[in-house]
């Protein structure tokens, strides 16, 4: 029986970037965020060995298809990455289209947590940036609530979304007061035997793809014949030369 290779690279991709193409399994696991009051509890990590979280740092790159592509920043594992090489590389050549293109692939922070959505009673992940993960962290320091996520006597939190023309925001977002428990025994048991492998969605790249990414944003950045980048090249290039090794 013959193997299917162009089979074989469509799973390979959705391996790689699950967030990428038409992966509509995948998607179902995240919570999306409706305008207005939500009540979600959020769920603790199954051991004390990991976070209740995962922390990462997104580059949004939108192709020539106009279809975006989100990548992993190499950088919060301590390797170079060459979207945020050329991130900065953008900002020094002082033109406006080329400041534009640096605020597109800025790296946003970004943290995944397990949730009980109070509405559907399914567990789902919850993506959010700064904004809203300093109100549960700030929660969780203040001793009126303590550890929010705690399965006996935590706090469900509500997460208010307004929206600011096309910017939500979430200022109201709050803690409800009185604590609880997070559902009966049968109940907690099924809830945190259904959690997802959120520390798993924080993947190290593989650094040619990241660099193919950051090439292709180049041919439509600046001009010129280039030659190539090394790995082991550092993140310092003098301004429009780094750009144009890129384009290799």
């Amino acid at each position: 029986m013959a193997i299917d290779l162009n089979a074989l690279r469509l799973k390979h991709e959705q391996l790689n970037n699950p967030q990428s193409g038409n992966n509509t399994d995948f998607l179902k696991k995240f919570y999306q965020i409706p305008e207005g009051t939500n009540a979600v509890r959020i769920l603790p990590w199954k051991d004390d060995e990991k976070e209740f979280y995962a922390e990462t740092k997104i580059h949004r790159v939108t192709g020539p298809d106009g279809n975006v592509k989100n990548h992993h920043c190499r950088k919060i594992h301590g390797e170079s990455c060459p979207l945020c090489d050329l991130y900065y590389a953008l900002w020094k050549t002082g033109r406006k289209e080329d400041e534009d293109l640096a605020r597109q692939i800025k790296p946003r922070a970004r943290y995944y947590m397990n949730i009980l959505d109070r509405e559907s009673g399914e567990v789902k992940i919850l993506s959010i940036g700064v904004i809203l993960f300093k109100k549960i962290i700030g929660a969780m320091l203040d001793e009126d609530f303590g550890d929010i996520t705690d399965i006996e006597a935590g706090h469900d939190f509500k997460i208010v979304k307004e929206m600011d023309g096309q910017w939500p925001k979430y200022d109201q977002s709050a803690p409800r007061p009185k604590s609880s428990p997070l559902g009966s025994k049968s109940e907690i048991a099924t809830n945190m035997d259904t959690l997802h492998n959120i520390h798993e969605l924080v993947k190290l790249e593989d650094y040619e793809d990241v660099k193919n990414a950051a090439a292709l944003l180049t041919s439509t950045a600046v001009q010129g014949t280039v030659q190539g980048t090394s790995q082991n090249e550092a993140v310092n290039v003098p301004d429009n030369d780094y750009l144009n090794k890129l384009q290799s």
